[in-house]
């Protein structure tokens, strides 16, 4: 019988403090005990950066503009993949006041007058709760960040406020977010079990992805889909063409031997891109999702009507 392996989740603490003192004092402290500490002056910032890497704890103010600790503990929560311990200072000792924040996710208040004694005590009892839990592989120290709706470790609440928090974030930086959305569809179920190196056509697809993307900016969604076919969406932050047709060339570049182009390889893929730019109304995220595959499927019209033309046999499955 083999042991569980241990896992120790990386030292990584997030702080989110609009007081700079507090902020740096926090840091000080922390990295004095060998933490690795990143640190946010707002809400939107704090989710936008741990949307982009997992912070295993993460030391909130009840006040994060704009919005309310709790509300940004709520929102953290939907979009946290892995398990996160968050560990809240207050002033308060009202009881229902903290009844609120556990029943909304924090894990632990502590006292402001105690808050930098107390502290590295606190947080190593969150990585050490964080130990304990961590049975998921997805999100951990070096791999790549992966909604994976395909097999229900994740749900849309994970994938939405994930992509919620990157469209704020597009529009104060007013730099450029891209969501490419990628399919590959199989004539028959034959053809969408050939394996290469690397495994299935899914698993090929899932790590070309991750090979081209970006660490802590890029993140791909796998989505359910029908049979015989493989649906992907890379969202890439702070991006270009560039990035764009670099993720693209990567993901055709893991096909190439397959002949993809040729209609006896019974392999068909097909991308799409959407873009938000910062400038405009910034859109829903399921909007924005939904652009990528229109863009996707229009893109996918010309590539059926050829294959069809030269052969009486049935077409591929449309993707739903």
């Amino acid at each position: 019988m083999s042991a569980t392996p241990d896992f120790s989740p990386p030292r990584r603490i997030l702080i989110v403090d609009a007081d700079v003192g507090m902020r740096e004092s926090a840091a000080a402290l922390l990295k004095l005990q060998g933490y690795e500490v990143a640190a946010a002056a707002d809400g939107v910032e704090a989710l936008t950066m741990f949307a982009r890497e997992w912070f295993p704890v993460v030391v909130t103010d009840s006040a994060v503009p704009p919005v309310d600790g709790i509300e940004f503990v709520a929102r953290l929560r939907i979009l946290s993949l892995a398990p996160v311990y968050i560990i809240m200072p207050t002033d308060t000792t009202d009881v229902r006041v903290h009844e609120q924040g556990y029943c909304m996710g924090v894990d632990q208040y502590l006292m402001r007058q105690n808050s930098l004694s107390e502290l590295v005590g606190r947080v190593q009892a969150g990585i050490t709760a964080i130990r304990r839990r961590q049975s998921s592989r997805t999100g951990r120290a070096h791999e790549p960040a992966t909604v994976d709706l395909e097999n229900g470790a994740h749900t849309a609440r994970h994938l939405v406020g994930r992509l919620r928090a990157e469209i704020v974030q597009s529009g104060r930086s007013k730099k450029t977010l891209q969501i490419l959305s990628i399919g590959l569809d199989a004539a028959d179920a034959t053809a969408f079990q050939q394996r290469s190196g690397s495994g299935t056509v899914s698993d090929t697809l899932l790590s070309a992805a991750h090979e081209a993307m970006r660490p802590k900016l890029d993140w791909v969604v796998r989505l359910p889909a029908p049979a015989n076919t493989c649906r992907l969406v890379v969202v890439m932050p702070e991006s270009g063409a560039t990035e764009a047709s670099a993720m693209e060339q990567t993901i055709r570049n893991a096909f190439v031997h397959w002949g993809l182009s040729s209609i006896a390889s019974g392999i068909r893929l097909s991308t799409g891109l959407a873009a938000f730019a910062g400038e405009d109304q910034a859109p829903a995220a399921l909007e924005l999702l939904g652009q990528a595959e229109r863009h996707r499927r229009a893109s996918d019209t010309p590539a059926r009507a050829s294959a069809a033309r030269p052969t009486e046999s049935a077409p591929a499955q449309d993707a739903a």
